[in-house]
């Protein structure tokens, strides 16, 4: 996949340095080496060296990519000398002596100067274009950049949005443009290789010949006559293509046939071989037809004749066709020919001229629409619709246009496809089907846009067009390698058509200054392809090209200014570099034009650790709440970012926790973050890994190695930890991401608490070997001593310790039947093992007679948990309506043994000893059936309804069943303003992994130590005020059951609780004040009550609240990022007093301070951060006689390779 093996004929070899090469020609453009007098054809690939001269003839047009890696279309009848090109100083040098030129240059790189008759262009500009006619006399038109118009008589400085004439003699003239446009300026030509399919097959109207189709359908092979096959054969060339007619035109030429019979079926077998690049035998077969046809179908073949003569013999341009246009069809051929041989704007004004001729064709009107769209002139091309189906609304032509503008202008692709394949029921042409592949594609269905790109192939085997769609569908899907034969096959038939979609094809095998040049030379050959840019800009960005990826971005967003994905560039742009702003205002912006339009991530590969990038760009200064908002607004359930956005999502829960150094950066999952990032997996597999330490929007091959390591420091005393982390993905065999991870830690200080250790290690890989199918395998090992508290009082006296172990699994498939229609599988297995161990002293007070003194206990338990959970989902869209249902069940084992070894001391002396064992074994079994229906009809409003039927089953205990309906609503009365209430009723079998929904309009229940039934109120408020202020307000009203609160850092619980009530609010403030500045807070309350305890507690606790729900609790920061790859967070946080146990004795309020700082090197191969918790070592306690860590401080160095 060569440029060099690109051409059908090979290049001169030049022996000076190449200034640049011709990348495409139209036909009949010739070139004169320097210091020769020979001009030769233009050759694609041919070099052009300082001194070459090129002209182009009434029909040429040639795109060139100099070295430098200025783009240039040279017009029709144009004249260009190359006179030098820079290379590390000084301009490139042009002479245009007559003609037109249209270039895009690097921005911030070398000058272009273009001397005229008339002028010198001493151009600093990216996109502009120039043109002399021929008294000399030269206009400019500047798109963007600067360019200084000047001759001995004056000079003018002419801007963006400006132009300037200048006359020979006369000084030089700026103008404003009203409205600039790219497309109009970029020298654009239409193909000939079209007109063998546009070319009619009869002169009979539409309604007409479908009727004779019909009627000959139904008649039986045996009744058909000669003109009965030849009339078939006619339609289906019309609407089925060539292949679908070689058989009835084969069964009329085994018939008699008249001479005007004989001549209808060459003139068929003409345009057969046309398409099928048979150009020579495309010629005879139309001279043989000539004859006997009528009128109408004579001048197509005089047509048909020139289009092949053209391509047959490019250097020879033959004369055009006279053929008088009597017929819309005959103009609409006519039009199509001027197109070919000027320009765009030429074939607009005759279709225009013909439409006034003939008023009631709805094809040409059709014709104009579509010209005018090509040239963005967008009210042009509604007239020329509504013209169209003003005359016909049934013309499939109408139907099809009607669908793109419903498409691309009115958000409704839905309906445009529901139109597009109407139409191709009856008529299931190439162009319908391709147009079909790219609207399926760009809503992300891609097994029905493979389905339509390869039917397409069927029916233009010869057209390079279905070839590249497909390679680009396939390429995004990371199945690089049946893509590349598509682009070679694509290569041979028309090699400027696959440039694009081969430069693409390199960057995604990690190739990448092949990747830009062919790209580079893409563009030439088609400036105007928003989504090309977009490849190249990506391309400039990985290989540290910033500022050109800046402008390559830029030119795709004057060419598409409502596409979401130049924004979603932006911001993954902008966070890997660190600029916040930027990200921001990209993501704002991208956020915005999807909402527009309707937009989507296709092609824009996302990680389960970072999700989509418009929700990272405001977690990146730690605007959590805010990113919230934007990714349950966006949540899809089809959609795997949604499901990463929402797990990665802070939330923080109704009892505090032990802090860790990660909490220092303001992260505080949810428990259903594993089931959210399994079910986001098995849409999308190749997320298990993204790159270390950057962005990479565009998945290529990459294999990234980070080994870290720190010291931690608490109460003067010195712990260290260490890991690994390699990720990685490639297209070969199978397209596959993989990532693999071991840990490992060892923590001291002066509480026994404070001396933990663990190690582990995680394993995961995902694989999508078609559109249709993805496979997902992850699991993980860990062990760990886990730091407990030591309770030394006058009067009791314990010790404990605990050895945890665990092993996990998840293997899971997903299905796509269809656009919004997945099925989904997965098995989960789990081994949880802890030895506890311990030895506790009583000693008593008030001794009492008979009644040990002392008491001294060893004991031990040990536990196994196996289960195995195995489950199956199915997810369908239906207009607004997305209805998730499935089934799970699980199966396991609880396994206990355990020991006590106790020594009763009386005060006599005697030792009393007592031992004690017990084991168990309790198989379990559980599962549940569900189903959940959401509707969104509209951006303002969503509401969402399910039901799950859960039932457990463990051995001696009673059996439960559970109907847990939850239903919810969002509503947004105003720009910027979500109102959100949900009601939800939860009871988990004794393993919680589900692939079943988790969140209800996106509200999650608070987190909970309850192992019951639980049922919860959340009403939620979140406001965008500004772009730089958010607030949100959420409440919650949980009634609880089986309650079992553990007591941090020991392995007590209040497990007695049967049921509590709680209600909790929060309210949340994100401020973004710029310079890579966000501050967030949070103040709320909450109350308790405990409303039903074990029976052996006597009603002890009843109306007390529940032990450690914080009557008050608040947390402050800022986080500071800076494009020296600086990061840093301070955060303040307040936790309020509680109930520290049944009896409500108070545990006293505290404040700590948190603070984290990193700073990595430009190429990111090095990072050191420095975390603290409790700064300054704020004293304060868990629970009576529990003591929380004073100061933590962990320094770490992360290399990355």
């Amino acid at each position: 996949l060569s440029l060099a093996d690109a051409g059908a004929q090979s290049p001169v070899p030049r022996q000076n340095p190449a200034a640049g090469a011709i990348v495409a020609a139209k036909g009949g453009e010739e070139m004169r080496f320097v210091r020769e007098d020979l001009w030769r054809a233009a050759q694609i690939q041919q070099n052009v060296v300082g001194g070459d001269t090129l002209r182009t003839n009434a029909i040429g047009n040639l795109a060139i990519l100099f070295a430098d890696q200025t783009q240039i279309r040279v017009g029709r009848n144009s004249t260009l000398t190359v006179n030098d090109v820079a290379t590390s100083a000084g301009n490139t040098q042009l002479n245009l002596q007559g003609g037109s030129i249209w270039a895009r240059a690097a921005r911030g790189g070398s000058g272009v100067d273009v001397k005229t008759p008339a002028a010198v262009a001493a151009i600093r500009g990216t996109d502009w274009s120039l043109s002399v006619d021929g008294s000399g006399k030269t206009s400019l038109v500047v798109l963007e950049g600067v360019v200084q118009l000047s001759n001995p008589q004056g000079s003018v400085t002419v801007g963006q949005g400006e132009g300037a004439v200048a006359a020979v003699g006369q000084a030089p003239t700026k103008f404003v443009l009203v409205s600039p446009n790219d497309r109009e300026q970029m020298l654009f030509y239409m193909s000939l290789r079209e007109v063998f399919i546009n070319l009619p097959t009869s002169p009979l109207e539409n309604r007409e010949f479908e009727a004779r189709s019909t009627r000959i359908k139904a008649t039986s092979p045996e009744a058909r006559t000669t003109e009965d096959w030849l009339t078939l054969a006619e339609s289906l060339m019309n609407s089925e293509g060539r292949r679908a007619a070689a058989v009835p035109l084969a069964e009329a030429r085994n018939r008699p046939m008249t001479k005007a019979q004989r001549a209808r079926a060459d003139y068929l077998e003409a345009l057969m071989a046309g398409a099928d690049r048979r150009w020579q035998d495309a010629i005879k077969l139309f001279e043989r037809a000539k004859p006997g046809l009528d009128p109408l179908r004579r001048g197509w073949a005089e047509y048909g004749r020139y289009a092949a003569a053209s391509l047959a013999d490019p250097k020879r341009v033959p004369p055009a066709p006279k053929v008088p246009v009597r017929d819309p069809r005959t103009a609409e051929i006519s039009a199509h020919l001027t197109g070919f041989r000027q320009d765009l704007k030429a074939a607009a004004a005759e279709a225009a001229a013909a439409e006034k001729r003939f008023p009631r064709d709805a094809g040409l009107a059709v014709l104009s629409a579509s010209l005018a769209e090509s040239l963005d002139r967008r009210e042009d091309m509604y007239a020329a619709y509504d013209r169209a189906r003003a005359i016909d609304p049934t013309d499939p032509n109408v139907i099809a246009f009607g669908a793109s503008i419903k498409a691309d202008y009115g958000r409704d692709i839905d309906g445009a496809l529901a139109d597009l394949y109407k139409v191709t029921g009856t008529n299931p042409n190439f162009a319908l089907l391709n147009q079909i592949g790219l609207l399926e594609q760009g809503r992300g269905a891609f097994v029905e846009a493979e389905a339509a790109f390869r039917r397409a192939l069927e029916l233009e085997p010869q057209n390079p067009i279905p070839y590249t769609n497909l390679a680009i569908l396939l390429l995004e899907q990371s199945r690089v390698e049946e893509a590349g034969a598509l682009i070679d096959k694509a290569l041979t038939l028309d090699p400027p058509t696959a440039y694009s979609a081969r430069g693409r094809y390199l960057l995604q095998k990690g190739k990448m200054a092949d990747a830009i040049e062919a790209m580079l030379a893409g563009s030439a050959v088609n400036p105007a392809h928003s989504n090309d840019q977009l490849i190249l800009a990506d391309a400039y960005f990985q290989n540290g090209d910033y500022e050109l990826a800046r402008q390559t971005l830029d030119n795709a967003d004057r060419l598409d200014p409502r596409a979401p994905i130049v924004p979603i560039l932006r911001t993954a742009f902008a966070l890997d570099l660190y600029l916040a702003d930027e990200a921001i205002l990209a993501a704002r912006e991208a956020l915005r034009r999807s909402r527009a339009r309707g937009g989507d991530y296709a092609g824009i590969s996302v990680s389960q650790q970072s999700g989509s990038y418009p929700v990272e760009a405001y977690r990146f200064i730690n605007l959590h709440d805010w990113a919230r908002f934007y990714a349950d607004r966006t949540f899809d359930p089809f959609e795997a970012q949604g499901y990463f956005d929402q797990a990665i999502v802070s939330r923080p829960g109704l009892f505090p926790t032990e802090p860790t150094l990660g909490a220092a950066e303001g992260t505080d999952v949810n428990s259903a973050a594993l089931n959210l990032s399994v079910q986001g997996l098995l849409l999308d597999p190749l997320a298990i890994a993204g790159r270390i330490g950057r962005y990479d929007p565009l998945r290529r091959p990459f294999l990234d190695t980070e080994v870290r390591g720190g010291v931690i420091t608490r109460g003067g005393e010195v712990g260290w930890e260490t890991g690994v982390t390699v990720n990685g993905f490639s297209n070969e065999p199978l397209p596959t991401s993989f990532s693999l991870s071991a840990s490992a830690n060892e923590a001291r200080g002066d509480l026994m608490a404070d001396n933990e250790s663990g190690r582990g290690i995680t394993f995961s890989l995902g694989t999508a070997p078609t559109a249709a199918d993805r496979f997902v395998f992850m699991g993980w090992a860990n062990e760990g001593k886990p730091g407990l508290s030591d309770i030394n009082q006058y009067y009791y006296f314990n010790h404990v310790e605990r050895d945890a172990a665990s092993l996990f699994g998840v293997a899971g498939w997903s299905h796509t039947f269809g656009y919004r229609n997945v099925l989904s599988a997965a098995v989960f297995a789990t081994r949880n093992d802890t030895l506890d161990k311990g030895e506790t002293w009583s000693f008593s007070s008030n001794p009492t007679p008979g009644l040990p003194e002392t008491i001294n206990t060893l004991w031990q338990e040990k536990q196994r948990v196996d289960g195995l959970v195995g489950a199956v989902s199915h997810a369908i869209g239906i207009g607004d309506f997305n209805l998730r249902y499935g089934l799970e069940a699980q199966a396991g084992q609880l396994r206990y043994s355990g020991f006590t070894n106790t020594r009763n001391i009386y005060g006599s002396g005697y030792e009393q000893y007592v031992q004690d064992t017990a084991a168990s074994e309790s198989p379990f079994r559980g599962g549940r059936a569900y189903a959940d229906l959401s509707w969104r009809p509209n951006d303002w409003f969503e509401a969402q309804a399910g039901v799950h039927r859960t039932f457990l089953d463990v051995k001696d205990v009673k059996p439960e069943f559970w109907l847990s309906p939850r239903f919810g609503i969002g509503v947004s009365p105003f720009e910027g303003q979500w109102l959100r209430a949900a009601y939800v009723e939860n009871a988990e079998s004794f393993l919680t992994y589900s692939l079943g929904p988790t969140t209800t309009v996106g509200l999650i229940p608070n987190d909970t130590p309850a192992s019951g039934p639980t049922k919860s109120l959340i009403l939620r408020w979140d406001a965008e005020w500004t772009p730089h202020i958010f607030t949100a307000v959420e409440y919650q009203q949980q009634t609880l059951n089986d309650l079992n609160v553990p007591v941090i850092n020991t392995l007590e619980s209040f497990d007695e609780i049967e049921e509590a009530r709680a209600e909790w609010v929060a309210a949340t403030l994100n401020v973004w004040l710029g310079h890579g500045i966000g501050l967030f807070g949070t103040v709320g309350a909450a109350t308790s009550e405990i409303l039903r305890t074990r029976e052996d507690l006597n009603g002890r606790g009843v109306g007390e609240p529940v032990p450690y729900i914080p009557e008050r609790f608040a947390r402050a920061g800022i986080t500071f990022v800076h494009p020296s790859r600086l990061r840093f967070t301070l955060i303040q946080n307040f936790i309020g007093g509680s109930s520290g146990n049944y009896d409500n004795d108070q545990l006293d309020s505290y404040w700590t301070t948190d603070a984290a700082v990193t700073w990595e090197t430009p190429d990111r191969r090095l990072q050191v951060g420095v975390t603290a918790l409790n700064l300054f070592d704020h004293r304060y306690d868990f629970n009576f006689d529990v003591p929380a860590p004073g100061r933590t401080v962990a320094a770490t160095v992360k290399a990355r390779f």
